[in-house]
């Protein structure tokens, strides 16, 4: 079980998605209008930064966390009857650039170093044909970012190995109505729970 503090980052996770509302901000007009129905189930994630395995050398590893994120693509005009084979009848996300903010740190009788999460991009090939919903899976939490500081520090035999992090990511997914090279974007936000939860056996 995690400690009193647990509790506070998921309160405090719990006020930062009602203030971001999790959901995009859609800077897309076209044929179309894809929209962001939610990330991760509108929850935030909780992301292990270790897992213990003595089948493995080095006795464990750094998993990377993956979300699933819902989009809808309606037609930008109700009274449009499109379909996929229209001209402009599919939209394509090419790519999603994810900021990390931090928010909190709860330092567990350890100590954290100064914040310095890099931006991160991941490439997308994902299609959504007019009139339907589509889910994908999204790389929120990538092995390379726990590497950096302030969430190295929560590894074991790091100076907050106790500790747990609250941060915001900021997502920006970029795309194109197929048949356009014009690109547009939806901008979004959730939150993570970074920590070294404790492994089942």
């Amino acid at each position: 079980m995690r400690s009193t503090a647990a509790y506070s980052l998921i309160a405090v996770a719990a006020l930062t998605l009602a203030l971001s509302s999790g959901c995009g901000q859609n800077t897309i007009e076209g044929h179309t209008r894809p929209t962001l129905l939610s990330i991760n189930a509108g929850q935030p994630l909780h992301a292990d930064v270790f897992v213990s395995d003595t089948t493995l050398v080095g006795m464990g590893y750094i998993p990377e966390e993956t979300v699933e994120v819902v989009f809808s693509n309606p037609p930008s005009q109700a009274f449009l009857d499109m379909t996929p084979d229209d001209p402009y009848g599919n939209f394509v996300f090419t790519a999603a650039t994810i900021r990390y903010e931090v928010l909190q740190l709860l330092e567990g009788g350890g100590s954290f170093s100064t914040p310095n999460l890099p931006t991160v991009s991941i490439p997308m090939h994902l299609t959504i044909p007019v009139g339907t919903e589509m889910t994908t899976s999204l790389v929120l939490a990538p092995a390379s970012i726990k590497l950096e500081a302030p969430i190295v520090d929560i590894m074991p035999g790091g100076t907050a190995p106790n500790g747990e992090a609250v941060v915001r990511a900021e997502i920006i997914f970029t795309g194109h109505e197929q048949g356009s090279d014009r690109d547009q974007i939806i901008e979004a936000s959730t939150t993570i729970l970074f920590a070294d939860y404790a492994d089942e056996n």
